[in-house]
């Protein structure tokens, strides 16, 4: 009998800080299933054609990362709640059904609220950005039942979109729009979801600090210097490395169909792999 074979890959401009193509190599090993997992830079006028040759090729999925969340939903056959709510994809799955669609991203945050023990619920919200990512993080903290989620962003038009969307998904939470800028004193929960610290240089303006949660959904060799300052300071801090290995398992295991007791115990040895010294320095 043919041994297992996930073929699967990222898709989005720029890749050059990606560590995904790590993890998935250790989650090979953990769980002796052979992983391909390649990185695939492209233009978005290529976004239709790459998918469609990857499913010719014999991938089981794929990632979406910035900046085509938002143009791989317009092309999906079939899309979970998170997807729909969001108007943002980052986990596709050749399926039955054709281009399936689930976000990775919200569900990530989602568990790694969990895992760190911090309840959004009643609190309010900062999240940095007006993309995909923002869209994510935006559906997490209204799905843990925050009672305000703002959306701090250069496009505020854009932002304002998602506020609307979301609003409709969960009536309960306040989602509004707001510059650039430090959020309303009364925010206990605090969330970058742009390229700074990663593929861009700065840092959100707010300083988390005891009480607090800083999500950054940028990651960096160490950490970020927003998350270090913000853990410095008293915060609690969930780590972009860690809702990037969330967010890999997640997709394994849709792509796999592996048990989510097997899901956990990989996030776990992957992220402590990643982070045990100079083998998982990248």
């Amino acid at each position: 009998m043919q041994a297992p074979h996930i073929k699967a890959g990222l898709f989005g401009r720029p890749l050059s800080n990606s560590l995904s193509p790590e993890i998935f190599r250790i989650f090979s090993a953990l769980c002796g299933v052979k992983v391909s997992y390649e990185l695939r830079d492209m233009p978005r006028e290529e976004l239709r054609h790459a998918l469609e040759a990857a499913s010719a090729e014999g991938w089981s999925g794929c990632n979406v990362t910035i900046p085509y969340k938002r143009e791989a939903c317009a092309l999906l056959d079939l899309a979970d709640p998170a997807v729909k709510a969001c108007g943002a994809v980052n986990a596709i799955r050749f399926g039955r059904a054709g281009l399936e669609g689930m976000n990775t991203d919200a569900r990530a945050l989602l568990n790694a609220l969990e895992e760190a023990d911090f309840s959004a619920a009643g609190r309010a919200a900062a999240v940095f950005g007006s993309g995909g990512s923002a869209a994510s993080s935006g559906w997490a903290l209204g799905r843990s039942q925050a009672a305000a989620v703002t959306f701090h962003a250069r496009n505020t038009a854009e932002a304002g979109k998602l506020a609307s969307k979301l609003s409709d998904a969960f009536p309960k939470t306040a989602f509004k729009t707001a510059p650039f800028a430090a959020p309303a004193p009364e925010t206990a929960i605090f969330v970058n979801a742009t390229p700074l610290g990663m593929y861009a240089p700065g840092r959100p303006p707010c300083a988390p600090g005891p009480g607090s949660l800083c999500a950054d959904l940028a990651y960096a060799k160490g950490g970020t210097e927003w998350g270090n300052a913000a853990a410095a300071a008293g915060a609690a801090v969930i780590d972009g490395l860690s809702l990037l290995v969330w967010q890999a398992a997640l997709s394994f295991k849709f792509w796999a169909g592996l048990p989510s007791g097997d899901i956990v115990k990989f996030k776990r040895e992957a992220l402590a792999a990643l982070t045990a010294g100079p083998k998982g320095e990248k």
